[in-house]
């Protein structure tokens, strides 16, 4: 039987001392599919069991695992070279930090967070625990209740947003904001008036809303290196702003006078140039907030509507008016858009999922203070605690809870955020 690298025994046998052979012929022999070591691999010894197959199988394993090597070395150099700014201590040390924190949300049991008593305290939902800011403390806490973060607070009144990388808290009567991760403040600045609104896109850049001696809203765009981008001046005040990096889209509510009656301003622009796309008026209503659900489908809630958009921004549904009735509640994030009012003693609650669906639109039986949205679930606070309601056939059920702010942790859970600490309510 014979052997497939027969001849290549033979220029093995031949071959120079390695100490004598030039760069190009090393890397030659390096991808050779010739055996280059006796002792690792004999070609007498695949001849004389026969196992001529297993040798092709041998050498072939062999260049297929040195250009694997090959291409991970060429990826590290260029991502080295691309990189080499984000390459730090601090990032790795807050990487190997973020693996405990990744554990702590995978085997969360929703415990309850105490954190120090103030009843101006603002709370947003972060990395699967909560971000906690009051006038004299900032923490960032793990699902399971661990204090990743804690520090001195200079906001006078603080209000805090997060995304999946980081917390921005602002001073709705100040001039400053920061950004925050889950250990540490990466970014700071100061304005010359204060902060107003602000909203992350997914890949960590962000908008911040001020205004100016001459401008009623100043628009500013972040990258995620925390460098601007790009500046918009504008006469009209904004009241939401939203931004979608998968597009490069940005919206934003204002509102005037408009023809005496009030006229609200949906204006959608380049998220990179805040060069502006489209245009949406309507008359005789005051905005609420407005944000991007799934599929590029836009959500609108003005005092009067919500109005759901497609991709090119053509309305594609609206809700009933349901001005006559008091906006006891409201919610509209990625999760869906969900609206509690109080018309004639009866409370009211409409509901659409996160594509844009509705899915509830019907009276509940108790008086709702807040309203939240999860998948095909509302959570609803009333006096006795939160009651999450199923929308595809009406069942409730309730858990009571203390007084607080409402935030969705999932469909099965709902915070209760008071004064001193978070009340987990987990329903079966």
């Amino acid at each position: 039987m014979k052997f497939p690298f027969g001849k290549g025994r033979h220029r093995a046998a031949q071959a120079p001392p390695e100490e004598e052979m030039s760069f190009t012929q090393k890397i030659g022999r390096f991808f050779s599919a010739e055996p280059q070591k006796e002792k690792v691999l004999r070609q007498e010894d695949f001849q004389a069991a026969g196992d001529t197959y297993y040798a092709t199988v041998s050498a072939g394993y062999k260049i297929a695992q040195r250009l694997l090597w090959s291409v991970f070395i060429v990826f590290l150099m260029v991502s080295i070279l691309v990189n080499h700014r984000e390459i730090t201590y601090d990032n790795f040390f807050y990487l190997i930090k973020d693996f405990s924190g990744a554990v702590d949300t995978d085997h969360s049991r929703y415990e309850t967070l105490s954190y120090e008593s103030d009843s101006r305290q603002n709370f947003v939902l972060y990395r699967g625990g909560l971000a906690t800011v009051s006038p004299s403390k900032i923490s960032v806490f793990t699902a399971t209740g661990r204090r990743t973060y804690q520090a001195t607070s200079s906001f006078s009144s603080p209000y805090a947003i997060s995304s999946n990388r980081y917390v921005l808290i602002y001073d709705t009567s100040g001039n400053t904001f920061s950004v925050y991760n889950s250990f540490a403040r990466v970014y700071t600045e100061t304005l010359d008036y204060p902060v107003t609104d602000a909203c992350f896109a997914e890949d960590g850049s962000f908008v911040i809303v001020t205004r100016s001696s001459d401008n009623r809203s100043v628009i500013r765009v972040y990258n995620k290196r925390f460098q601007k981008a790009a500046e918009l001046r504008s006469d009209a005040f904004v009241f939401d702003i939203a931004a979608d990096r998968e597009r490069d889209t940005l919206v934003f509510l204002t509102y005037d006078a408009g023809n005496g009656s009030g006229q609200t301003t949906l204006s959608v622009r380049e998220l990179s140039t805040l060069e502006e796309a489209d245009r949406i008026v309507l008359e005789g209503e005051f905005p609420l907030a407005c944000g991007f659900l799934e599929g590029n489908t836009l959500a609108l809630m003005s005092s009067r509507y919500v109005r759901i958009y497609d991709s090119g921004f053509e309305e594609r549904e609206r809700s009933e008016d349901y001005s006559g009735g008091t906006l006891s509640g409201f919610s509209l994030n990625e999760e869906g858009v969900a609206v509690a009012t109080l018309d004639s003693s009866q409370n009211r609650i409409l509901a659409y999922d996160r594509t844009g669906k509705k899915i509830f639109h019907d009276t509940v039986a108790f008086h709702v203070s807040d309203v939240g949205i999860s998948g095909s679930y509302l959570f609803l606070q009333t006096e006795q605690g939160v009651t999450r309601l199923y929308t595809a056939d009406g069942s409730v059920k309730t858990l009571t809870s203390g007084h607080g702010n409402l935030l969705i942790y999932d469909e099965k859970t709902a915070l209760v955020c008071g004064e001193s600490k978070a009340e987990y309510l987990v329903f079966s």
